[in-house]
């Protein structure tokens, strides 16, 4: 009886089955799980700093907004036409 129960117990530590080898996993589990919430927490920090980032350059951004350019009055009638053209062109 008692070697049938030896024969059971290997089965299952085999298996993966036995209290041994649940605490083991469990154990593995638990690490993983500690892992993932430590990357996670990095993550959102890495965000927290990169919207403040975004934040900043939008400000910059807006600081330095350049004037737009004048262009130089036209003279000619040709220059006149293309210029009409190119403006038609773009809108």
């Amino acid at each position: 009886m008692k070697s049938l129960m030896k024969i059971i117990m290997a089965i299952l530590g085999i298996l993966g089955l036995s209290g041994k080898a649940s605490a083991k996993k469990k154990a593995k589990v638990k690490k993983i799980d500690k892992h993932i919430k430590t990357v996670k927490k990095a993550k959102a920090s890495v965000a927290k700093k990169k919207q403040a980032v975004q934040k900043k350059k939008a400000e910059v951004k807006k600081a330095v907004k350049t004037p737009p350019k004048k262009k130089a009055s036209v003279k000619k009638a040709k220059a006149a036409r293309t210029s009409l053209k190119a403006r038609a062109k773009r809108k």
